[in-house]
């Protein structure tokens, strides 16, 4: 197995952080079954917001550097340029969820989040067809395409 270049370490702890992201906002949760205002902790889409700033901000200068390293692990580029696709996505879902909560009930019309989310599904899928290729490459086995 070769040495993993510090950004692909560095990637993969954005890819840890994110999940949490992920999870945090998607998971099940009580105050969405029971919307009883007070009793359950609200989402922070604020600091999810800031947070999922942060980590595209991060992987935008990992992604740079890797596309200008030119000895650099094949498929580490697009791996983090799909993951800064999917972060990114995130983070406008939570940035309209997060104006929607500061009062605006008509700000983000369920269309648009369903949209927004199927294209987020998506782009995870993406992101995790390039992880397990890159993983594979690192392995030194040959990535299968599906079919």
């Amino acid at each position: 197995m070769p040495d993993l270049p510090k950004e692909l370490i560095q990637a993969n702890a954005i890819l840890g952080e994110h999940v949490a992201i992920h999870d945090a906002i998607f998971k099940f949760s009580w105050r969405k079954a029971l919307p009883i205002r007070g009793l359950f902790k609200a989402t922070d889409f604020g600091a999810h917001f800031r947070d999922l700033d942060r980590l595209a901000s991060e992987l935008a200068a990992i992604s740079s550097a890797l596309k200008a390293e030119s000895g650099s692990l094949e498929g580490s580029h697009q791996y983090t340029t799909a993951l800064l696709e999917a972060v990114q996505a995130l983070r406008e879902i939570c940035g309209q969820f997060y104006e929607k909560s500061q009062g605006d009930l008509s700000k983000y019309p369920m269309a648009e989040y369903n949209a927004n989310l199927k294209a987020y599904e998506g782009l995870m899928n993406r992101c995790q067809e390039l992880g397990v290729a890159l993983n594979q490459h690192i392995r030194g086995e040959s990535a299968q395409p599906e079919g």
